[in-house]
């Protein structure tokens, strides 16, 4: 049994939104060399929208050898270019790839997912995709990972309910990480929209959320409404969340769902992220 001390790691924000991205995530620190969260740094493209998004690499400690992954939620489905440097999570490199169901305004929304592993070097991770989309992006650090392979199985599922489904996946190696990606349109969730959040109920544990810009009461130099049903932009916006979760064992990692204050399209993404090997 561990009885190392819990570690407090806190979501870092690129811009200011209180509490909107800010999530406070316990972790178990030195019970074994398991992938760990670190620490995330958001972004947004705001209201107005904008045509790529440049987001902080969250700082790490005296080693690098981090795994950074970049993860971008986007309205529609653009001709997306991730990071340089960066390699593409299979299936998840932009245009065609995960994509949202369509709607009567073509597909609805996209999900791009990039990955390194950590030199010191990296300052930001940017995206483009050339023309005016809302967004709402992050970057994400792990320790204690496969430097040589730090990505496994991974898993697209895409669908229009209230209640997006993060699919199953096999693990490929004992006590690697799932790391749980949501984008959700809000077009037709708009209206059901009471706070700044459009994800609720989050699978364990909960790294980020958010909405392609915060709502006015919440942000009120960068927001929009209150409350983001109130505000015409939201029909083009998107909302992203991400989970991980541990496995002890090599083996099916079981689907995990989210919350939608309304139906609409979504598209998720489960990843391994894997130890280093023994």
């Amino acid at each position: 049994m561990c009885n190392k001390p819990y570690i407090l790691s806190l979501v870092l924000k690129r811009t200011v939104f209180p509490l909107v991205a800010v999530v406070a995530s316990l972790c178990l620190g030195g019970c074994g060399a398991t992938p760990n969260f670190e620490n995330a740094v958001t972004g947004q493209t705001g209201a107005d929208g904008a045509s790529s998004l440049s987001i902080d690499v969250p700082p790490g400690g005296a080693e690098n050898a981090d795994l950074l992954i970049a993860v971008l939620g986007i309205q529609a489905n653009p001709n997306t270019s991730g990071p340089d440097g960066w390699t593409a999570a299979p299936g998840l490199a932009g245009f065609n790839g995960a994509t949202c169901q369509s709607d009567g305004q073509g597909t609805a929304c996209q999900l791009a997912v990039y990955y390194r592993i950590a030199d010191g070097s990296e300052t930001s991770a940017s995206f483009s995709w050339g023309s005016m989309r809302r967004a709402a992006g992050a970057v994400l650090r792990f320790s204690n990972v496969d430097i040589n392979a730090p990505i496994g199985a991974t898993r697209v599922q895409r669908g229009s309910s209230a209640r997006p489904t993060g699919p199953m996946v096999e693990t490929t190696r004992d006590g690697s990480s799932v790391l749980r990606v949501v984008v959700s349109e809000l077009d037709e969730a708009r209206t059901f929209l009471s706070g700044p959040l459009a994800l609720t109920d989050p699978p364990p544990t909960l790294r980020l959320n958010m909405v392609s810009f915060p709502d006015a009461s919440t942000d009120p130099v960068n927001g929009c409404g209150p409350p983001l049903s109130a505000c015409a932009a939201t029909e083009r916006a998107v909302g992203l969340a991400v989970s991980d979760t541990r496995h002890a064992s090599a083996g099916a990692s079981g689907p995990v769902r989210w919350e939608l204050v309304g139906s609409d399209q979504w598209v998720t993404a489960s990843i391994e992220i894997r130890r280093p090997p023994d």
